[in-house]
């Protein structure tokens, strides 16, 4: 949107975004779960009203495009608040709806306590998950004046690639007991093994349980609240917070229902200057 403004000042721009925001710091979400970065409006890069009043772009946030009529060219909008849908007429399209975050239909997947890390309410949730486990274990630990042993919060983390190793370091910093499962026999899948293993060291030797060659099937709810992580090998594993970031895929929704061609790997077909079909 910004680079479009820069090669015409005249063209009237509208973008959409069905989140609260429209620009933010992907990287620095694991280390808002840990505090490293303290404040949430650190990881906001530029807001609606910058759009607005530095770019001229009508900038629209809990806005989410549902469909789009090609041979009309309109697009329908719902605004996530309300619910109300409006239609907007286009001269050029561009679609940048990026990745969702992959979520297998395991058993138990969706109980409480298991998250993804992809957006800046994600990191709020998972904040707000642990914190809530902290001042319970706080009230167990000081209960009744009894001298009790302080439990420790164990945290499983699926999948080995940058985000599961941020996320690791972060709960390791956070005070977990963190265990990292991964279905490749090492983490960082585009490396070659003899670098990613001296990765993989740096990360044990910070306290991190690395299990590698095994994958996730499912998910148990244990008493007190709990989740058991069950894995392919037949291990169990107990944690009170579960993060899951075992990749993303194309999101393709809109592009579906306009009727786009699909690429053999699930992402939107484009020729050699990114248009659709």
């Amino acid at each position: 949107a910004a680079r479009l403004r820069r090669l015409d000042e005249k063209v009237e721009i509208i973008m959409v975004e069905k989140g609260p925001y429209v620009s933010y710091a992907n990287c620095g979400l694991p280390y808002h779960v840990s505090g490293v970065i303290p404040k949430e409006s650190s990881l906001l890069v530029a807001t609606e009203q910058m759009f607005r009043g530095m770019f001229m772009v009508d900038a629209r946030t809990n806005c989410e495009a549902i469909a789009i009529d090609p041979k009309k060219k309109t697009v329908n909008l719902r605004n996530t608040k309300t619910g109300e849908v409006t239609t907007e007429s286009y001269d050029k399209l561009v679609l940048s709806p990026g990745a969702a975050s992959v979520h297998p239909p395991l058993p138990g997947i969706d109980l409480p306590g298991i998250f993804h890390v992809r957006t800046v309410p994600d990191a709020r949730t998972i904040r707000e998950w642990i914190e809530k486990g902290t001042t319970f274990l706080a009230g167990m630990y000081s209960y009744s004046g009894i001298q009790m042993v302080k439990p420790v919060r164990r945290a499983v983390v699926v999948g080995g690639g940058f985000i599961g190793l941020e996320t690791a370091e972060n709960l390791v910093h956070a005070g977990f007991d963190v265990t990292l499962i991964q279905k490749p026999d090492h983490v960082l899948g585009p490396l070659d093994p003899e670098i990613a293993c001296l990765v993989q060291s740096h990360v044990i030797k910070h306290g991190v349980k690395v299990v590698a060659n095994d994958g996730v099937v499912g998910f148990k709810q244990l008493d007190g609240g709990a989740i058991e992580v069950q894995t392919k090998a037949g291990k169990t594993f107990p944690a009170d917070i579960v993060i899951l970031a075992i990749g993303v895929k194309p999101d393709t929704t809109l592009a579906k229902t306009a009727g786009l061609t699909i690429g053999e790997r699930g992402g939107i077909r484009v020729d050699d200057q990114m248009r659709t079909s």
